[in-house]
């Protein structure tokens, strides 16, 4: 059973899915994976019978922790506020909005459409108050749960509460010492006293309080977060325990994912420059494949990601299963995963992505492509195509590594060939002159006929092909490579090499 389907298959009632970020910095490929496990969770249910409801969290009034790398220094005046309180290092917008809409903007081409809900909103609107004066009531309770299942010993003026300065605005510099009818009582490293209104933004709570705060204000039944928090003793264990004892909630069904991991650099992180921002996956991947990527797997394995020939060989992958769709001979879970991934969308009449990274090699102008697409008897919709070509440039430009890469030859470009190179030049230029149709599956056989007829072995032959094309022994398959040319350009090339 599809790793989806089987989670939530004995989940009764009304259903609702959270996942949530602190947009502290460029929200990444590695930040989707939460999002979009919560999102196929969300499917799974629809998929299910199930009523459900998917939200998403943007923790706006977390601190900022550091002038991360990408920060000028000026930021260090900033260091303890709330995200939402910090100007944004450019536009009029604040600090949390600047990286969250683009990460929303790209959610929604993935055809990701959670309810947004912002953190602070909640604080601001009360929604927290209730829960806040329990758990102050209930302090001693709750520093029991809290150090007995972390093991770690709280400090002996601990105070399940943050308030936010009213003088310096930081959220992680003021202490609390009192309560007293819906205020905390406060000292800040600044030199300011104060107290703050635990029914509006002006404080929040730990973070291993206010994860379960959340379960309980919005009816949370099912989360995905990343192993970090998975850990005996972490953060989802305390709030399991803080949850069902302090707020008598049932804890979420917990579903605990691995990292993406970019190939040889290790775990994706804003702060420490290992990432794809998710807005620019997007500029060579097609939403379908991201969505892929990421169903694909459980949850509990990393996912090793590889812009570069691994991202065109998942490319093939995904389309291999579109084939198969189209012969009727997929399983229910190769069906489940496809229904997941496209969500929704048809699948069919698709363009090769693969070859598009060739066409794009050779010519600079999309109504060139489209050209030799249509001469071929390949027909896409407009908006389809164009995005296609468009993000299989942007890979070639950006992620191709240099075996992918290649520049046609002049016509009359000189190029070094023995006999026997040479002889597959003229044997090819013989056999693709009788050809009929000019078809790439025709090609491909015109040029192995050529290397046989030469009388030596198909990969000395295919080297003195791409040589004499491309400059290179290797490059993009011949018969697509050649049918995306124009004939009489091919035929003029092969001419020159043969000297007729």
């Amino acid at each position: 059973m599809y790793w989806g389907l089987s989670l939530v298959r004995n989940q009764e009632g009304k259903q609702k899915v959270s996942t949530g970020i602190s947009p502290s910095g460029p929200i990444h490929l590695g930040n989707l994976r939460e999002i979009l496990t919560g999102e196929i969770i969300y499917k799974s249910l629809l998929l299910s019978g199930k009523d459900a409801s998917f939200i998403y969290l943007c923790d706006d009034i977390d601190p900022l922790r550091k002038v991360y790398p990408f920060l000028p220094e000026t930021y260090s005046a900033h260091v303890g506020k709330p995200l939402r309180d910090i100007p944004a290092p450019e536009g009029n917008q604040s600090y949390s909005e600047y990286f969250l809409a683009p990460f929303l903007k790209s959610i929604e081409s993935l055809d990701v459409k959670p309810e947004i809900i912002r953190t602070g909103q909640l604080y601001a609107e009360g929604k927290f108050g209730d829960i806040i004066k329990t758990i102050i009531e209930r302090r001693m309770e709750v520093r029991d749960i809290l150090q007995e299942i972390s093991g770690r010993e709280l400090e002996e003026n601990w105070f399940p509460y943050n308030p936010k300065c009213s003088r310096c605005g930081r959220i992680n510099s003021a202490v609390a010492y009192d309560y007293s009818d819906g205020y905390v009582y406060y000292r800040c490293s600044c030199g300011n006293e104060g107290k703050s209104n635990i029914y509006r933004d002006e404080g929040k709570l730990p973070w291993r309080l206010e994860w379960p705060a959340k379960w309980k204000i919005l009816s949370v039944t099912i989360e995905p977060f990343g192993k970090d928090h998975g850990t005996q003793g972490g953060s989802y264990d305390t709030g399991k325990a803080i949850s069902e004892k302090i707020f008598d909630y049932p804890a979420p069904l917990p579903q605990m994912f691995e990292r993406i991991l970019l190939k040889g650099k290790g775990a994706m992180h804003s702060s420490t420059g290992v990432n794809i921002p998710a807005t620019e996956i997007l500029d060579f991947a097609p939403p379908e494949i991201v969505r892929y990527m990421m169903a694909r797997v459980p949850p509990s394995r990393h996912i090793e990601f590889d812009p570069e020939a691994g991202f065109l060989n998942l490319m093939d992958e995904f389309e291999r299963l579109l084939k198969m769709n189209s012969e009727n001979r997929l399983d229910e879970d190769q069906k489940t995963l496809l229904s997941i991934s496209s969500a929704g969308k048809s699948m069919d009449n698709m363009p090769d992505y693969r070859h598009l990274t060739t066409l794009v090699q050779i010519y600079m102008n999309n109504e060139q492509i489209r050209n030799v697409l249509e001469r071929s008897g390949k027909r896409y919709p407009e908006n389809i195509l164009q995005a296609r070509i468009n993000q299989a440039r942007y890979w070639v430009e950006r992620y191709a590594p240099e075996s992918s890469r290649f520049h046609v030859l002049d016509e009359k470009s000189p190029v070094t060939l023995d006999e026997k190179g040479k002889k597959v030049i003229c044997n090819l230029l013989e056999n693709i002159r009788s050809l009929g149709e000019w078809k790439a599956d025709a090609i491909h056989e015109a040029a192995r006929n050529a290397i046989q007829e030469s009388g030596i072995p198909p990969s000395e032959g295919f080297v003195a092909i791409y040589r004499s094309m491309i400059g290179k022994e290797k490059g993009p398959r011949i018969g697509f490579f050649f049918e995306g040319m124009e004939r009489d350009k091919v035929e003029r090339r092969l001419s020159f090499l043969c000297g007729v």
